[in-house]
């Protein structure tokens, strides 16, 4: 089967949701209510086809002039008068209805003008819905439209004016005919809006299915982020802890002997506990740990900004900025307000790809959960990305999350279930003796290695950090389960001596 002949956007992120591109020659209707930045796609979509590509391209324009066309590009580094006088633009300002007729006749000015710069690209921008003179079918119109475009061999974007926020009320008659349809929109989301980017339809070609969150950001223009559910690819699927011999250090005191030498490489760790008990702490242990091995590591923390993990680490003996000038730890800081999920999910991948750590600490994942809202499947979606991405880069990950329970946990994750999705579960907790809180750590959880699920004393030590403390407990009796009552119910009670049966 012959490869389709695809025509990149230049627009960052978006020839990725596109696969590639789209098909050369396809009409590509970008449809939106005002404000959603169908201007900005289209111009953009040409400046790149002009400067990138070396296709020039025309803009044509119904209300917005020329000069202020230019001045608005400007704030985006696009130069349009300059590639004026290249010849490799053309900026055309015009009424509608000169326009359809122009695109009807072979020898129209508009087509000689476009001719005479060789443009491979056109973007008009505006568009309402077409109807004939004699009152005919508006797609007809558009039809004719779409054939005088592709007689003249050019890929073009259409921006369709709407005035519908409602998506299923705002289709057109145009959007049978186009090749490609875009949607744009912006969405409340409580008192910040997000606008997403949605390929409703592509003749020709596969592309990803959803809505994708955008920005249109000044000196760079549009950037479109894919979903964080969408594949990646058979590489990322398919990434595991394949390594059955090599352990990853926690560099945790008496830790390593507890989880059978460390962590397996590639693997997935996650500490929960409450807040105060220690599982930053053990981050930066794990982090520093690397770092004197000479391991780079990420660290991604949305709790604290980065003057304050630096101080942290330096109360437990850790200089972690020297590790950040020897190039050994990243540590990126996003604040959690009003986060774009999809971006920073690109922006992760990113890091990921060109830092190339061996090592990760989230801190902390319940952040993300306040972020994304209550809808479980919007967090398990999140989380089972992230490490699907550190198992394809076999990068060892350690997430931090924060249940709320005090003294003992009825849930390891709340209302969020991915305890499936990780293959180590340490949990960490307080435990009160007499008028004293002491720290203890409970391994829950080891996939692929023998778990002993006894619980540890541990004890934060400034200048040292955390440690597993060693002094060996008095064992206790082994007694038959048929000794208990209320075994299930998790509240057990010892039977009296002469009602426990004998066991033979």
């Amino acid at each position: 089967m012959p490869e389709p002949d695809l025509l990149k956007t230049g627009i960052k992120g978006l020839d990725e949701v596109l696969f590639g591109g789209v098909p050369r020659g396809n009409i590509i209707l970008v449809a939106g209510t005002a404000g959603t930045g169908k201007t900005t796609l289209g111009v953009e979509f040409v400046y790149r086809g002009a400067r990138e590509f070396n296709e020039p391209g025309v803009i044509v324009l119904f209300e917005v002039a020329p000069d202020k066309l230019i001045r608005d590009a400007a704030f985006f580094g696009w130069d349009l008068r300059e590639l004026e006088r290249d010849g490799r633009l053309k900026l055309v300002f015009t009424t509608r209805q000169l326009f359809q007729q122009e695109l009807r006749r072979a020898d129209s000015p508009l087509v000689a003008e476009a001719a005479e710069i060789g443009a491979r690209r056109i973007f008009v921008d505006g568009l309402v819905r077409l109807s004939e003179p004699d009152g005919g079918d508006p797609r007809e119109a558009f039809h004719f439209l779409a054939e005088g475009l592709h007689r003249e061999n050019l890929t073009a974007m259409l921006a369709l004016e709407s005035t519908f926020s409602d998506t299923a009320a705002a289709r057109a008659p145009e959007e049978f005919v186009a090749d490609t349809i875009l949607r744009l929109s912006i969405e409340p989301v409580q008192r910040a809006v997000l606008r997403s980017l949605e390929v409703v339809k592509s003749r020709g070609h596969e592309y990803a299915l959803g809505r994708h969150s955008f920005r249109i950001v000044n000196g760079l223009g549009l950037e479109v982020y894919r979903r964080v559910q969408a594949p990646r690819g058979v590489l990322r699927e398919g990434g595991a802890a394949f390594d059955p011999a090599s352990r990853v250090a926690t560099g945790i005191p008496g830790l390593d002997e507890v989880v059978n030498g460390g962590y397996f490489v590639a693997s997935t760790t996650l500490v929960v506990g409450i807040s105060g008990a220690g599982k930053s702490v053990m981050a930066l242990q794990f982090i520093a740990e690397g770092a004197r091995r000479g391991e780079r590591a990420l660290m991604i923390t949305l709790d604290e900004p980065p003057a304050q993990v630096l101080r942290n680490a330096h109360s437990i003996g850790i200089d972690l900025q020297s590790a950040i000038d020897k190039g050994l730890v990243h540590l990126w800081y996003e604040p959690p307000q009003e986060i774009e999920i999809d971006r920073h999910f690109a922006q992760m991948e990113t890091l990921v790809e060109h830092f190339k750590p061996e090592r990760a600490v989230i801190d902390s994942l319940s952040t993300y959960g306040s972020s994304l809202g209550a809808a479980e499947r919007s967090f398990r979606d999140f989380f089972h990305a992230i490490v699907a991405l550190m198992k394809e880069h076999q990068v060892t990950a350690v997430y931090n999350h924060e249940n709320p329970e005090m003294l003992g946990m009825s849930s390891m994750m709340g209302e969020f279930k991915v305890s499936s999705l990780v293959d180590n579960i340490i949990l960490m907790n307080w435990i009160e003796l007499g008028d004293t809180f002491r720290h203890a750590l409970t391994v829950a959880k080891m996939r692929a290695m023998p778990t002993s699920r006894t619980t540890h004393e541990c004890e934060i030590v400034n200048g040292q950090g955390m440690q597993v403390r060693s002094r060996p407990v008095k064992a206790l009796p082994m007694v038959p389960f048929a000794a208990y009552l209320g075994l299930i119910s998790r509240a057990p009670e010892r039977r009296t001596p002469q009602a426990v049966p004998e066991v033979p």
